[in-house]
């Protein structure tokens, strides 16, 4: 039987969209949004409530609700965000509050939450605050609280230091010190797809085209479902993290000489897709050989070699690949295309600092817009 279609009056001295819905106590009350689709949600969420009955609605706890929640507003969402949002309930909320009432959390309980996470930076706490939010906005909207009590929360904590791209030396340091290891082949594609790490993962070779134009599809992510279990979507961080980049040649020879044994470019011994304990196996490859502190110079240590004396992450590799782009006078709207950002303010904000806008630097623009 096909799907009904939701059902709601649309007022348009208001532009609003309106649904009459029954009273718990009886009688009838409405519900409102400007969004059509975010109605609905509001809708079954309400009507949820409604079938289980006025005991749960007075009496039911932040864990339970935010359970609750979680399922009725995360069908659509990236696998990425929805560990996002698991991550914001189970570690940072519940812990704190999952055993109060809904209706008996004030704003001091969830300002505790924030002074838990004091140490954590700002962009974490952003998380969990955004998290708290949604959730106890919905329960207002729903008529379980009469308030919710985050209204005026704020995010705090330190803001990250800004990270420094690789160096072409640097670069070449890394794939050097690397080389014959598994993860020479995630630099690589780090460094030369700016891919995050979620993507390169779950990079498969039906994706990887070497025709007249090389260039790689990204459609799929795997991440790591509560840091253990390994999770394969098609749902990407964004609609505009579907992308096709170019590759340059020293990639395309570098691909064109792997064996494959899988469907994916990165996998296991046994061919299946990486878990969280190989990732962290072959990441380590990496760390193995950074110079400890104190030491200036490459040092051998039980048939290893540490000659990388600078820090590196997966994610400086794309950091890399952006800031090289910029550099490189790309424009910045194709910059954030290949990056894959939503907006193009994100690929400001973030690279503002490697934008040379000094009147030398700019006169030359000026005098070509102007001869």
């Amino acid at each position: 039987m096909p799907k009904q279609a939701f059902q709601c009056q649309y007022i348009e001295s208001k532009d609003i969209y309106r649904k009459q819905v029954k009273k718990l106590g009886g009688g009838y009350t409405s519900l409102y949004d400007r969004d059509k689709k975010k109605l609905e949600r509001k809708y079954k969420e309400y009507m949820w409530l409604y079938e289980e009955g006025v005991a749960i609605h007075d009496n039911m706890t932040v864990a339970e609700y935010a359970q609750r929640w979680y399922k009725l507003n995360t069908a659509e969402l990236s696998a990425a965000r929805c560990f996002d949002l698991r991550n914001a309930i189970n570690k940072h909320i519940c812990p704190h509050i999952g055993d109060k009432k809904m209706k008996n959390v004030t704003p001091d309980d969830v300002c505790a939450i924030l002074v838990g996470m004091k140490d954590m930076s700002q962009s974490s706490q952003i998380k969990v605050v955004s998290t708290l939010k949604r959730i106890f906005g919905a329960a207002e909207e729903n008529r379980i609280i009469q308030r919710s009590p985050c209204n005026t929360l704020k995010a705090k904590g330190y803001k990250a230091k800004e990270k420094t791209p690789l160096t072409a030396e640097q670069s070449q340091v890394l794939l050097n010190a690397v080389e014959g290891t598994s993860a020479h082949l995630f630099i690589m594609l780090g460094l030369y797809t700016g891919m995050r790490r979620e993507e390169i993962l779950g990079l498969k070779w039906d994706c990887v085209h070497f025709g007249f134009t090389p260039h790689i599809q990204v459609r799929r992510t795997l991440i790591f479902e509560d840091n253990v279990r390994p999770v394969l979507s098609d749902k990407l961080k964004s609609n505009a993290a579907k992308r096709d980049i170019p590759i340059p040649p020293v990639l395309v020879d570098y691909l064109l000489n792997i064996e494959r044994s899988s469907d994916f470019v990165i996998c296991n011994r046994d061919g299946k897709m990486y878990t969280y304990t190989a990732f962290k196996n072959m990441w380590a490859n990496v760390t193995r050989r950074m110079l400890k502190e104190g030491e200036s110079q490459s040092v051998t240590s039980h048939g290893v070699e540490r000659s990388i004396d600078f820090k590196v992450t997966p994610h400086i590799l794309r950091h890399t690949y952006i800031t090289n782009l910029i550099m490189a006078g790309v424009n910045i709207k194709k910059v954030q295309y290949l990056a894959g950002h939503a907006k193009v303010d994100i690929t400001l904000n973030i690279y503002s600092h490697v934008v040379d806008n000094t009147p030398a630097s700019l006169m030359g623009d000026v005098m070509s817009a102007f001869n």
